[in-house]
């Protein structure tokens, strides 16, 4: 009994590995961009965001001011922004604006290969870049 029971465990537990190494790409981890608003500028550190994959921006204001954030990046894709515990879901959105403290969450997913730029249209001089790439599988 003991014997079946300990093959049984190994058997699960290998089943268990074998479908975590064959999940779609859609059950991915999402790529991760922080990006974090100091000193009226953006700094900002992230993976690279795979196309069809699920990907996030994280923005945070650390500034004592409002900061905007717009990229034809938004325009393009139909996303999901959360911020104060609310939701909006929508497609052809240009950008947002970010009050001091608050953190802004924007999901999507990438379709097309690209550079995109975002600013904020408050603050013409901040600026930056997201990279989004067509990788094969590893």
């Amino acid at each position: 009994m003991v014997i079946v029971r300990r093959l049984l465990i190994v058997l699960v537990m290998g089943a268990g590995m074998a479908v975590a190494l064959h999940l779609p790409a859609s059950a991915q981890p999402p790529g991760r961009i922080e990006v974090t608003i100091r000193n009226s500028t953006f700094e900002f550190q992230g993976a690279v965001l795979k196309l069809n994959q699920p990907a996030v921006i994280v923005l945070k204001n650390l500034d004592q001011i409002t900061h905007g954030f717009m990229s034809p990046l938004l325009g393009q894709q139909e996303v999901e922004i959360e911020s104060k515990g609310a939701t909006t879901y929508g497609k052809g959105i240009r950008g947002l604006h970010i009050n001091p403290g608050e953190t802004v969450m924007i999901r999507f997913m990438p379709t097309k290969p690209g550079r995109y730029t975002f600013e904020c249209d408050i603050h013409p001089n901040m600026k930056g870049e997201i990279l989004a790439l067509s990788i094969g599988e590893v």
